[in-house]
């Protein structure tokens, strides 16, 4: 999950995720709400990080 929030420019909300023991697994089912709940607060910041989770379930 950490690795995820750095490379969309959101690791300074690593210790929002890990406080709340949020999986990657897990933060690929939120929701757009769910996720600004946990500061991820810009449209263009959740599409990039769900297209980022995305991709880290492929291959």
């Amino acid at each position: 999950m950490e690795a995820a929030l750095e490379e969309v420019g959101l690791g300074y909300l690593w210790h929002n995720f890990r406080a709340n023991k949020i999986s990657l697994e897990e933060a690929k089912k939120f929701t757009d709400e769910e996720l600004s709940a946990l500061g991820v607060n810009t449209i263009g910041d959740r599409v990039r990080l769900k297209e980022k989770l995305k991709e880290s379930g492929e291959g």
